[in-house]
């Protein structure tokens, strides 16, 4: 217990370091290239950093974003360090600001979101950008107003203000949606569409770094006077919102194109795995269903050969009772097949907003205990208590446990032993292990569930590709292993825990 104690403690003092060294490194970088005749500054990328960081890793980062922003506000390429009494203000509201822009994005859903629609990508692009990024501006501006000593006159204060909010908005647009294909998050969706955002997102980065190097560099060449200063500075906030607005337009154009190429490929990979499911039932049940129907017609003709020949009375009810056992065989085939075809549908199907996990594992153990009672075997489970929901339907989460636990009773065979065990793996992720004691994986061929593997048992080898797609459509995990104590297969899958 204690070690786990300070492995947390140690943990949270990493992400903290990380934090304040990452946030003073940007903050300095955008000072060095950015800054131009003032502290107003075009770019802040250590906003999208902190937004980003808050969002991945939680509350708990808060207290190194606030430092770094310190430290970064306090240091100057040219001067050096330079404390002033609103630093310490700013700094906590810059903190203050990266977790608004968190509890915004988390309360609307949006980060589980595809993005594609303009009701749902607006919301999320003004929240990350001017909705969510005035906190450290507007306090810098009432510190000043507040000031009646403050050499600035308020048409300065003002500009100031706004500069502020740009730049914050504008490295917060620019990097952090960048920042989170890259940061441990536990969103799927992200990972899903990080082959369509990376160029994209380095192209706009690129283009409007650039855009901001050459503007200083051009200013920079101008002569300047007392009379030419302020025109200036004014150019450079209605450049500086021109490409906030500009990144606005572009960052929502990506997002949408990156979110509807990942819903077409979703679209192609259900579509194939439909036409498998598809054939799988003309071959699967319409075979099964072919050689019933000769069995019958067998049994048909066999009984008219009793009525005629008396004497081959026994030998007939023994070809009877044959067939009669192989048609009982078809039709298990065709009730299992049936219930693939069921669960492949449910699995699709996202009925409520959160699973409960340890309600889904009752309600399965319920429906296939006949099955087991049958077999004769042992069923032991154990869940921990108190574990949260699950970022998944119940159906869908039923019915990927449902072809586990069936898989595991016919490895496990009569008088097999399988156990469940369920438990809490982190503040992402929720672990269930599924264990039996029959033959285990041959390690040549171990299933991925990526595609339909052949069924020894009458089934379509649809069970895994049914997992395998309530999984990757709910941001879970699957491996596949050898269990130790019952020596047969493991196998255990990460269930993305409901962010609320």
């Amino acid at each position: 217990m204690r070690t786990n104690k300070g492995r947390r403690g140690f943990a949270l003092i990493g992400i903290n370091l990380f934090a304040i060294v990452t946030y003073f490194l940007l903050a300095i970088l955008a000072k060095a290239g950015f800054s131009w005749q003032s502290s107003a500054i075009t770019l802040w990328p250590a906003s999208g950093l902190a937004n980003a960081l808050v969002i991945t890793t939680g509350w708990a980062i808060l207290p190194g974003i606030t430092i770094g922003n310190f430290l970064g506000t306090a240091f100057s390429p040219n001067t050096g360090w330079t404390v002033q009494p609103f630093m310490v203000p700013v700094a906590i509201a810059a903190a203050a600001q990266a977790a608004l822009v968190r509890y915004a994005l988390i309360r609307q859903n949006l980060l589980s979101d595809s993005l594609t629609r303009f009701t749902r990508l607006m919301p999320f692009l003004l929240w990350i950008g001017p909705l969510g990024n005035w906190p450290a501006s507007i306090t810098f501006f009432l510190y000043q107003l507040g000031q009646q000593s403050s050499e600035m006159e308020p048409h300065q204060m003002f500009a100031g203000t706004f500069f502020w909010w740009l730049g914050d908005s504008l490295g917060s647009l620019l990097f952090l949606p960048f920042f989170l294909l890259f940061l441990p998050f536990q969103k799927a969706i992200w990972a899903e569409r990080k082959a369509y955002l990376v160029n994209p997102l380095l192209g706009l980065i690129t283009v409007l770094i650039s855009a901001a190097l050459i503007e200083r560099l051009l200013l920079e060449r101008i002569t300047l006077t007392i009379n030419l200063l302020g025109p200036l500075q004014n150019l450079r906030i209605l450049t500086t919102f021109v490409w906030t607005i500009l990144a606005l337009g572009v960052l929502g154009l990506i997002l949408q194109i990156a979110g509807k190429s990942l819903d077409q490929e979703k679209l192609f990979i259900r579509s194939r795995l439909a036409a498998d499911a598809a054939g799988a039932v003309i071959h699967e049940i319409g075979q099964p269903l072919i050689r019933l129907r000769l069995r019958l017609e067998r049994l048909v003709n066999s009984s008219k050969e009793d009525l005629e020949l008396r004497e081959k009375k026994k030998d007939s009810n023994l070809e009877i009772q044959k067939e009669s056992m192989l048609c009982l065989e078809e039709l298990d085939s065709i009730v299992v097949n049936t219930r693939s075809i069921q669960d492949l549908t449910l699995a699709g199907i996202r009925d409520t907003n959160g699973a409960d996990l340890k309600t889904a594992i009752s309600r399965v153990t319920a429906q296939l205990r006949p099955e087991l009672n049958r077999l004769d075997q042992d069923l032991n489970i154990k869940v921990q208590d108190g574990l949260p929901k699950l970022s998944s339907g119940q159906i869908q989460l039923q019915a990927a446990i449902r072809n586990l636990l069936a898989n595991a009773s016919q490895a496990a065979g009569e008088n097999g032993v399988i156990r469940i065990h369920a438990t809490a793996l982190n503040q992402q992720y929720l672990c269930l292990d599924i264990e039996d004691s029959g033959s285990g994986f041959v390690t040549t061929s171990i299933p991925t569930g990526e595609a339909r593997t052949s069924s020894k048992t009458g089934g379509m080898g649809l069970g895994l590709m049914i997992v395998r797609r309530v999984l990757d459509d709910n941001g879970g995990k699957i491996s596949f292993d050898h269990s130790p104590e019952l020596g047969g297969a493991k196998v255990t899958i990460w269930l993305s825990i409901l962010t609320t």
